[in-house]
């Protein structure tokens, strides 16, 4: 079998059938909502099925990549609404044994982390927040201890700049990471794009991008020159 032909039986494994027509995205850089408000507009148009079967081959391509090899604690998150699912990439990263630390949000902009040790023990955290485990809630400062932080993303660029949900929760948690330590956003195929982003000083870019269909590393130097 060519390659050609095992990536034709890959997808029809997976029975990936969502549009990936790139989006029209604003002009005017200073306005972060009107970016937000395209891309989470094209996301509602995914069904529930759409987002597990797109979960599961982001699982089989994140492991496929080796980005995992070799680590022993992933700072990640657990998806909701309309993310492409990461729960099949958490089942994925126990069953290596790997220590798993997700967020525990807290009240207001409180920063903490909590250890997923089993995917039967998320539980409910309130409307609007993603499943967390019950147990400890660690420091901020714990994803110091992570390897590898998983990240989520409304949209991502070449150059490595991510564009999140707003609030700032994910540049300040990044900050505190262990310097040196990669970061890999996680977005549909149609969010990782070759326009340009707006961003802030707050703005933390990250090196790595992991959507259903591969993981692409960003090009350092590239986004070294725009800074």
């Amino acid at each position: 079998m060519t390659d050609a032909e095992q990536d034709t039986a890959h997808d029809a494994e997976y029975d990936i059938a969502y549009d990936t027509t790139e989006l029209v995205l604003p002009s005017d850089l200073h306005d972060k909502s009107a970016f937000r408000h395209v891309a989470l507009a094209r996301r509602r148009l995914t069904t529930p099925e759409e987002r597990e079967t797109a979960g599961e081959r982001l699982a089989t391509v994140a492991m496929g990549s080796g980005l995992f090899d070799g680590l022993t604690t992933v700072a990640a998150y657990v998806s909701m609404g309309t993310e492409v699912s990461t729960l099949p990439l958490l089942r994925a990263l126990l069953s290596r044994h790997v220590r798993v630390l997700v967020p525990r949000l807290g009240s207001g902009r409180d920063l903490g982390w909590g250890v997923l040790e089993r995917m039967d023990e998320l539980a409910d955290a309130g409307e609007r927040r993603p499943r967390e485990p019950e147990g400890e809630v660690l420091p901020a400062e714990t994803i110091a201890q992570a390897e590898l932080t998983i990240t989520a993303a409304v949209l991502v660029n070449r150059d490595g700049w991510r564009l999140g949900r707003g609030g700032g929760w994910y540049d300040r948690m990044l900050a505190l990471r262990r310097p040196g330590t990669d970061v890999t956003a996680v977005v549909w195929p149609w969010e990782f794009v070759d326009h340009e982003l707006p961003r802030e000083r707050h703005d933390m870019p990250v090196d790595g991008v992991l959507t259903p269909d591969g993981f692409t590393r960003v090009a350092q130097s590239d986004r070294a020159r725009l800074r």
